[in-house]
């Protein structure tokens, strides 16, 4: 889940601040855009940006439900340049760097040590749980795995695996991506050639220090015939760092959203239609028809058009 953050000039904010609080603890999200509606900077915070943003400049009002997936903040005018201050300080600025896309862009737009702006920052809409979930091996480097690690566990304890997917995959340094059918062979062989492993697919989520075992675990599995982009990512790419992994499993995201109507179209089994054998087919108008029990023949609507047009004239 991501975040937008909006510049608003002060005047607005002050003529709608009262409306905006209200609707930052409690209000609908298109309801909240709405007031925002006269914006002059709209700025995107990748999932981890916000998250650890808020997390250290937390004396600012917030309001932060995970279980709802609510993520909102509110800078005052007034607040302004101190905000500003604790966003450019030199210290966090270095110390975010490795996570830092739109965070960097906020901290240049916002104006120094004046009172004419305030901000707003609200969750993105949930348009992205509409994505088809996929099975992955995340790679994520160390220094942005330390910056992120307690916000990823507390989305592995909350069970919100799509959020948990959304934020590594912001911050992740790669992927590789299996197929239904390339996961259980990958679990199947996992089981046979290194059942240690499995450990580590169960719990998800394995920091830089594990990294050497379980490389070498996965270079046992990762046979070219079944696992070709694994195989290649483990030759090519994986000697780089000691990575964090993230194993995304496809199956939990769909589970949480069964019956919730993000699918809108579930798995069906379908049988083609039956071809009626021509006997069985309607005959001419007056002709006894057939009816076997198994189908239904067509009968025209309203009989023979032929015939209303000789009865007309």
């Amino acid at each position: 889940m991501r975040a937008r953050a909006y510049q608003i000039p002060s005047e607005v904010y002050r003529e709608l601040e009262a409306q905006i609080l209200e609707q930052l603890r409690d209000g609908d999200l298109v309801q909240l855009r709405h007031l925002l509606g006269d914006h002059d900077l709209e700025i995107e915070l990748l999932s981890g940006e916000w998250r650890v943003m808020m997390y250290e400049l937390s004396d600012y009002y917030q309001v932060i439900d995970l279980q709802r997936r609510l993520a909102r903040m509110v800078v005052g005018p007034d607040e302004l340049a101190d905000f500003v201050d604790a966003l450019r300080d030199p210290g966090r600025l270095e110390r975010w760097r490795p996570i830092s896309f739109g965070l960097a862009d906020l901290a240049d737009a916002l104006p120094a040590g004046t009172d004419l702006v305030g901000l707003v920052i609200t969750e993105e809409a949930d348009d992205w749980l509409w994505a088809e979930p996929v099975y992955e091996i995340v790679a994520i480097r160390p220094e942005v795995f330390a910056l992120l690690e307690p916000h990823m566990r507390a989305l592995l304890l909350s069970g919100d695996h799509a959020a948990l997917a959304r934020l590594a995959e912001d911050h992740a340094e790669g992927c590789v991506e299996f197929s239904p059918e390339q996961w259980r062979v990958l679990l199947r062989h996992t089981r046979e050639r290194a059942p240690e492993l499995m450990s580590v697919f169960e719990a998800k989520l394995a920091g830089p220090k594990d990294y050497v075992t379980i490389r070498e675990a996965l270079e046992l599995v990762a046979d070219p015939r079944f696992q070709p982009s694994l195989d290649a990512w483990l030759r090519v790419h994986a000697s780089i760092a000691e990575y964090a992994l993230y194993f995304r499993d496809a199956s939990l995201e769909r589970r949480e959203f069964d019956g919730s109507g993000l699918h809108q179209l579930p798995t069906r089994s379908t049988q083609p239609l039956r071809i009626i054998p021509p006997e069985e087919r309607a005959g001419s108008v007056g002709e006894q028809l057939a009816v076997t029990g198994k189908t239904l023949p067509l009968v025209p609507v309203g009989g023979d058009r032929s015939d209303e047009g000789s009865s007309g004239s």
